[in-house]
């Protein structure tokens, strides 16, 4: 006992680091051949943290840092035995997880929740975020993970070598938020990610045994002095769009379009003012495509425009209550976002232009406040309002919550709050509460994740997002994982068991759940093989389906569909390791569904597949395809069947610019709704449903020159095409099009 004491003593001890200032200007070139790199500060001795933790590392890995008065240097020096194998290739932002790469967390209020990331791979080329620990994202689905969206300014460099590869990194100060004080300490960890081996080497040794991975970090001392002032940024933008659209009439072009706006920052070393007039909210590439037929609930869609991007974190809350893609075309935004001690603070402004065929605007006023308990616990409020201008519509809620950390590797998530509503049409207000409760263990071997969600059956969130309401979800999910021995074929199979429950908030049995075992399979060398196995059950209420009917040979009757639907369900899925020229992945499955449309119950067969192929440095082709076809169990009948296959095309010769094409083809056929019983046609005011067919391509091309984050030249074209034959290819028609130039400038002082 005294032994491990003394061990774990001197491992703490050994991750905290003084780090040396020099006022030395350096290159940045991958070279390291200057004198401060020889007296910079060594991180050394990293263990594996991927497949299996508290190994040591198979590759050393040496990283030195040192900071001048206006930023902190890293450079990096990764040994590999087969450093031909080494998967590098010149990416523009946040491409590279394909490749080998170091990634830096900087955690610089030491407050263990949330770090700012540098990803560089062996080329220099860059990656970079924010990792949060804890809470839903204001601009993905899941929260407590590293969100991409967010660019920092920062420079590096990097070259293959004889025995690996060396990228030196520069971080401007100005690029960080940290406390103002006059003598710092901040948190650091660093990953290694090797894609030959598929492993993951941590500094310091990190353990899955935990609930947090930032409060197992090390430590930078010495830090004192920093020359950051008040960061001016400003970046005007120039957006010209020429759409067409095929009218009646034929073909016709619109009127070019010819945007011009302005966003500017000031960035205090723990705050950041943002405003903007007439913002550039454009994306320059869709999102990917979406199986639809048989969903009943809105699809969540990441965030990717700029301005929201900045502070995007502090808006993370449980229960996705904020989510800034509600804010659809606004004409004004300002945002204060950062950290004042212990309480991190995020408020935002915007107004969002015609909202509704009366082209009114509609005022969002968004605020999250939380504070830091403990080593890694805290609580937060959010209130959030969307008002109707010129109406006396409104949404408004209010919310608390907390995260509590315990016994290391445990934590309790609490959330309570509600919503007040008034539409437009009515003077009343309704009000519906939402809640949750949490209980997590992040054990090596064992670990559970059970929750309970409540959300009121009049509960909105017009600046959140929350699909369903009326119910009570609760999940018992509980995870094994064993480890094999280093050299084993099978290097760790974990195992995810549990039910889950939905019932209405407002009363009565269960009306959906499921039991599922999922089990993985990691192999050495990366590949990895997994197969689930579940029954789902769902209680149909006839209330959804009023107003169908079924089209009898004596008339139209009222349609009740089945009462439910309960059978088992099926996948198996496989990915490859990331070879130096591609990788794949493959899942396939079936199972009994419920046809949500008509009532009644399937069978659903499913495919997805995808390839990354490398055949350069400079060339990358992602090949996709998703297929899914329902069946009535009654007569085997198909209900809907949807193809979708997708290509990717980069060319990129520098790490500023790249060419792309995008094409992606949808073949969706779906029958006209029947009867669940009978299979007699089901419609409304005595009109049968019909058949639905769509066959379409998307085309995107783009040509992109990004020197630094924020100044930018895009130019682009995208165009949808339709067709009636399913790949006929031989008559597609373009139904709308649009030539797209983007370019803004980022000035900072």
């Amino acid at each position: 006992m005294l032994l491990t004491g003394l061990l774990l003593a001197l491992q703490q001890a050994g991750a905290s680091v003084d780090i040396p200032r020099h006022e030395a200007v350096v290159r940045i070139d991958g070279v390291m051949d200057e004198q401060v790199w020889s007296d910079a500060a060594m991180l050394e001795g990293f263990t594996q943290y991927e497949p299996v933790d508290g190994r040591p590392a198979a590759e050393r890995t040496i990283v030195r840092v040192w900071y001048a008065p206006d930023a902190i240097h890293f450079g990096i020096h990764a040994f590999d035995s087969q450093p031909h194998t080494i998967r590098a290739k010149q990416a523009n932002r946040d491409n590279i997880d394909g490749d080998d790469r170091v990634v830096i967390y900087l955690d610089t209020f030491r407050d263990r929740r949330r770090a700012f990331y540098f990803a560089v791979n062996a080329f220099g080329a860059q990656g970079d975020g924010v990792r949060t620990e804890g809470a839903g994202s204001a601009g993905r689905t899941f929260g407590g993970n590293s969100d991409s969206s967010p660019d920092f300014l920062f420079e590096s460099e990097g070259r293959l070598t004889a025995d690996g590869y060396v990228v030196e990194v520069r971080i401007p100060f100005k690029s960080l938020r940290y406390p103002s004080a006059d003598m710092m300490s901040w948190g650091i960890n660093i990953e290694r990610f090797s894609q030959r081996t598929g492993f993951v080497d941590t500094w310091p040794d990190i353990r899955r045994a935990s609930a947090s991975f930032l409060a197992q970090g090390g430590m930078l001392t010495g830090l004192h002095d920093l020359r950051r002032g008040v960061v001016f940024e400003a970046q005007p933008t120039l957006t010209m769009n020429a759409p067409g659209e095929r009218l009646a009439s034929g073909f016709e072009r619109g009127d070019t379009e010819l945007d011009v706006g302005a966003t500017a920052r000031l960035g205090f070393t723990n705050i950041s003012l943002d405003a903007t007039i007439n913002p550039d909210f454009s994306q320059i590439e869709a999102d990917a495509g979406q199986v639809t037929v048989n969903e009943r609930f809105r699809l969540f869609v990441n965030e990717k425009r700029p301005f929201f991007l900045e502070g995007i974190e502090l808006f993370s809350t449980p229960g996705q209550l904020v989510y800034t893609r509600n804010i659809v075309d606004p004409s004004v935004g300002a945002k204060v976002t950062g950290k004042a001690g212990s309480f991190g603070i995020a408020h935002l402004t915007a107004v969002d232009e015609d909202i509704d065929p009366a082209g009114r605007n509609a005022l969002f006023n968004i605020t999250r406040v939380r504070h830091d308990i403990g080593t890694s616990s805290l609580v937060g409020v959010t209130f959030t309002d969307r008002s109707v201008l010129d109406s006396a519509a409104f949404n408004r809620v209010a919310a608390a919550d907390a995260r509590i950390v315990f016994g290391r590797m445990y934590f309790v998530e609490t959330q309570v709050g509600a919503s007040w509503t008034r539409h437009a049409d009515s003077a009343d207000v309704a009000a519906a509460p939402i809640w949750r409760l949490v209980l997590d263990r992040t054990g090596r071997a064992w670990g559970f994740h059970y929750s309970v969600d409540g959300v009121g059956e009049d509960f909105e969130s017009h600046s959140g997002f929350v699909n369903r309401r009326n119910i009570i979800t609760a999940g018992l999910m509980n995870r094994f994982t064993w480890y094999g021995r280093t050299g084993d074929a099978v290097e760790r199979i974990t195992a995810f068991v549990g039910p889950n429950r939905i019932w209405r908030h407002s009363g009565g049995r269960a009306v959906e759940g499921s039991e599922s075992v999922n089990a993985m399979f990691r192999l050495r060398g990366d590949w990895e093989l997994s197969a689930s196995v579940g029954r789902d059950f769902v209680e149909l209420d006839p209330q959804d389906y009023a107003g169908l009917e079924t089209l009898t040979s004596t008339g139209p009757i009222p349609y009740s569909p089945v009462d439910g639907v309960s059978g088992p369900s099926y996948e198996l899925r496989g990915s490859t390791p990331t070879f130096r020229r591609l990788d794949a992945n493959v899942s396939v499955g079936f199972g009994r569904v419920t046809i949500f449309p008509e009532g009644s119950e399937g069978n659903v067969r499913s495919a997805t597949g995808a390839i990354a192929i490398r055949p350069s440095g400079a060339v990358r082709i992602n090949l996709s395809a998703t297929y899914q076809r329902l069946l009535r169990e009654r007569d085997g009948t198909e209900f809907a069947r949807t193809l979708l296959p997708r290509a990717r095309i980069e060319f990129q010769p520098a790490r500023a610019f790249f060419l792309r094409a995008i094409a992606e083809y949808r073949a969706e056929r779906r029958d006209g709704l029947r009867d669940a019983r009978t299979g007699q046609p089901l419609g409304r005011g005595g009109i049968a449903t019909q058949p639905v067919v769509a066959n379409g391509l998307s085309l995107e091309l783009l040509a992109s020159y990004q020197p630094t984050p924020g100044t930018v030249a895009f130019l682009g074209y995208a165009a949808s095409l339709t067709e009636e034959d399913p790949f006929a290819f031989r008559a597609l028609s373009r139904s709308r099009d649009g030539l797209f130039l983007k370019l803004a400038y980022l000035l900072r002082r």
